[in-house]
């Protein structure tokens, strides 16, 4: 995946706004609403997926909806020089949905989803049994207060 260094102009913004409207839309659908012809929606959405702007084409699964209703963010600390490994031990546990390097208090952030808090625990001893996870601090997310996507930061809301 090659990441896009340039702007997207109108035609982009346009194609992105309209798949968030009606994310089943054809490429015939999508030329009529956004007012160019079907092969150019058809080159623009191939270019916007090959440059990493357009990362899939899944739904948006609600985690509570399907049964995780517990979220829990989590800072590890890890021996230096392990990143690598410990990033494979993370993504190899189902519930981690995402991993971020950050700066501060800790060395990696982790996003979490759980059935319940047992079933959070369970987790939690998968991720810190990683032989270079040397400390974890959890918080709870109680409810998503506010939810944006980065859709709605590029077209506009």
């Amino acid at each position: 995946m090659n990441r896009s260094q340039r702007a997207l102009d109108d035609v982009d913004l346009g194609l992105l706004a309209a798949l968030r409207k009606h994310p089943r839309a054809s490429h015939a659908e999508l030329a009529r609403v956004v007012h160019v012809a079907r092969g150019t929606v058809y080159s623009r959405l191939d270019r916007l997926a090959r440059e990493g702007v357009i990362i899939d084409h899944a739904p948006t699964v609600d985690a509570a909806a399907a049964g995780f209703d517990v979220l829990a963010f989590t800072t590890l600390e890890i021996q230096q020089g392990s990143h690598d490994v410990t990033i494979a031990g993370l993504a190899a546990i189902d519930e981690v949905l995402e991993v971020h390097t950050v700066t501060g208090a800790g060395d990696v952030l982790c996003k979490i989803i759980a059935r319940s808090n047992d079933h959070l625990h369970q987790v939690l001893q998968r991720v810190t049994a990683i032989a270079t996870v040397m400390r974890s601090e959890s918080q709870l997310a109680l409810n998503v207060s506010h939810r944006r996507s980065v859709l709605d930061v590029v077209v506009g809301q």
